[in-house]
């Protein structure tokens, strides 16, 4: 597999994730790969009920916000061993709910250059 190919991979599945987890694809996105790690920059749209609730209970939302990232986090690293037979150690993940954009980084096992010629996307 190329760079380009596994970038849009990791695209695909970022956005396949978001829409299990809160109901609608991703703005826009953008993946860089350094070594071991594979970094998405996303504009999400803010899901509306808990634009709705941040108006009168901050607190409320804030613990909302941190649920649904847990669960994406546990999807988006078993989508990766699924879809293309690669180990994640961890996916770090952050949400700002006034610029609607995520930060994620994806450490993996190996560095992305050895696990290239061996990934077999799985569909």
């Amino acid at each position: 597999m190329l760079l380009g190919e596994f970038k849009q991979e990791i695209i695909r599945i970022n956005n396949k994730v978001n829409i299990e987890v809160f109901g609608q694809g991703l703005k826009s996105q953008r993946v860089e790969v350094f070594h071991d790690k594979v970094l998405i920059i996303a504009n999400n749209t803010r899901v509306k009920v808990l634009y709705l609730v941040d108006r009168t209970d901050n607190f409320t939302t804030k613990i909302m916000d941190i649920a649904l990232i847990m669960e994406f986090k546990d999807r988006f690293i078993a989508a990766l061993n699924e879809c293309l037979g690669i180990t994640a150690l961890a996916h770090l993940k952050d949400y700002d709910p006034k610029t609607e954009i995520s930060v994620s980084v994806t450490i993996l096992d190996r560095p992305v250059e050895e696990l290239l010629p061996i990934i077999e996307v799985k569909k």
